[in-house]
Order: structure tokens, then sequence, then C-alpha cells
């Protein structure tokens, strides 16, 4: 007979969620074991609570106590202890790990961290195209309502308008001219996936190194450095042993 800790992971792996609570639990194993030899991870419960607060954007004790009710943390104040320490000791770790490579991390993912907004025409016929293209550049026709006329993808009930989204996000011709575009920039109509597509950048949000963009770039790591023991609870699991 299967025990109860089995059929829960059966049933995580049935909907698909097994590799991310895997992943999630082999972070928090790591953070947890986390050590620097110079520096030592110390904060109080108010200070605990405090880093955790800040992370889910809490404002109040009402905020809090709806938290602890949606995560069953409402009646258990070790486990919700113990899960501040760990927020706040997973951000000691994020600052460690960075620490004389976050700019360099940062500057290889910008890709990712940065948003554009563009307007969009693609069309089968290039001649039709080149006839746009020239109209709204002289300001005969404006981009969004020949995006609604003429466009042949989705963006047509948009006006044109896509975004924001990271630069990984278009196709690789539009985002190689997107990344060195100037807002109100328009480019000649050029082939990208059998249409004949007309591109104008709107906004640039560039991002900056802040605690956001840190955030993501400590994660990136954290997900590095537990991914070997991910996979290594994810064969485990798979041979229905039981876990470390």
């Amino acid at each position: 007979m299967r025990s109860e800790e089995e059929l829960l992971l059966q049933k995580l792996a049935l909907h698909g969620i097994l590799p991310n609570f895997v992943k999630a639990e082999a972070e928090y194993e790591f953070v947890q074991q986390y050590q620097q030899e110079d520096i030592a991870y110390v904060a109080t419960d108010e200070e605990a609570i405090n880093t955790l607060l800040e992370k889910f954007n809490l404002k109040d004790e009402s905020e809090l106590s709806n938290w602890k009710n949606q995560h069953f943390l409402a009646k258990d104040t070790k486990l919700f202890l113990d899960y501040a320490h760990y927020i706040a000791k997973r951000k000691f770790v994020i600052t460690n790990l960075l620490l004389g490579s976050g700019e360099s991390l940062f500057l290889r993912y910008k890709d990712r961290l940065d948003r554009v907004l563009y307007r969009l025409i693609r069309v089968e016929e290039e001649d039709l195209a080149q006839h746009l293209y020239y109209s709204i550049e002289s300001g005969e026709k404006d981009f969004g309502f020949a995006a609604q006329k003429h466009s042949c993808g989705p963006e047509s009930k948009t006006q044109g308008i896509i975004g924001p989204v990271d630069l990984t996000t278009p196709h690789p011709e539009i985002a190689a001219r997107l990344k060195t575009a100037t807002p109100g920039q328009i480019f000649q109509p050029f082939v990208a996936d059998n249409w004949f597509v007309l591109v104008r950048l709107e906004y640039r949000f560039d991002s900056e190194y802040d605690e956001n963009t840190k955030e993501f770039l400590g994660g990136l790591l954290l997900g590095s450095k537990s991914n070997p023991l991910a996979k290594e609870r994810i064969a485990i699991y798979a041979k229905n042993e039981q876990p470390i």
C-alpha cells in the first residue's frame, strides 16, 4: 500500500507540478545549508518578518494575517518564523552570490529585463508594405489605423500595439531592430516568418540594477546552484525511493 507521501508525489507528478515543487525544495535546502566563512547569516525574528513583509509587499497586520491564512500559517507560529528566516537568509545568500558578478550578469540578461512597447504591421504583399511605410512616415496615414485595417495578425485588434514585452519575446528579426531603436523610429519593411513587416518602437523601459533586478538574477543563480540537488530528488522519486 502506497504511503500518503507517495500518493501526494504521484498527484503532483500527474498535474505537472512535481518539477516546480522539487526545484523549490532543492532551493530551500541549498539556502538552509549555505554558509559563508567570513560573514554569517544573523537576524532577529523581527528583522526576518520585516524582510518577509517587504518581499511580499505586505503593508499592515491585516494583509499579513490574510497572507498567513492563504499559506496555512495562521496557527503555526514556529513554521511562520522558520519561513520568515528562510526568506531573510535567501536574501542574504543572493547578496553574497551576486558579489563581484552581479553587474556582469545583469548585462548578460538585460534583454530579458528590458521592456519595449511597439507597433507592428504584417502583410503578405511587399508592395502594400512599402506603400504603408511611406504613407506612415510622411504622416499621411496613422500607424494604428493602418494596422487595424491591413495587419494580418491579432495586433490588428490593438491598432498594432504589442507589449510591454522583453526583447526575447518578439521574432529575432524584430527584436534585433528594437534593441537599437529610439522611440518613434519606424523601420523599412523587412521579412519575418514569411510576412512583410513594419515595426515602430513606441517606448523603451530600460531595466536598472536595482533590488528587483537583483532578486531576478539571484533567483537564476539559486536555481543553477540547487539544480543538481533537484535532479537527484527527481531521480529518487522516479525510483519510488524515500527522499533524502
